[in-house]
């Protein structure tokens, strides 16, 4: 069975940086059609900070697909 790598907002709440609300709520931007990553968002929103986001982006990438 293939494995999927986490998503960027799995890992964030993981690490306790934003909350499933966060997360909810920067889809929700992104649907209205910004263009933007959900880190981007995140950050915009004032839930999370351009640090955590690079350091969520490095455990992603370190961690293999599961």
């Amino acid at each position: 069975m293939a494995k999927r790598r986490k998503i960027i907002g799995e890992i964030m709440v993981s690490l306790g940086y934003v909350t499933l609300e966060h997360i909810n709520k920067a889809r929700w931007q992104q649907m209205q059609g910004t263009g933007k990553r959900i880190g981007e968002c995140l950050v915009e929103l004032g839930h999370t900070t351009h640090d955590e986001v690079h350091r969520a982006l490095q455990v992603q990438e370190l961690d293999p697909a599961e």
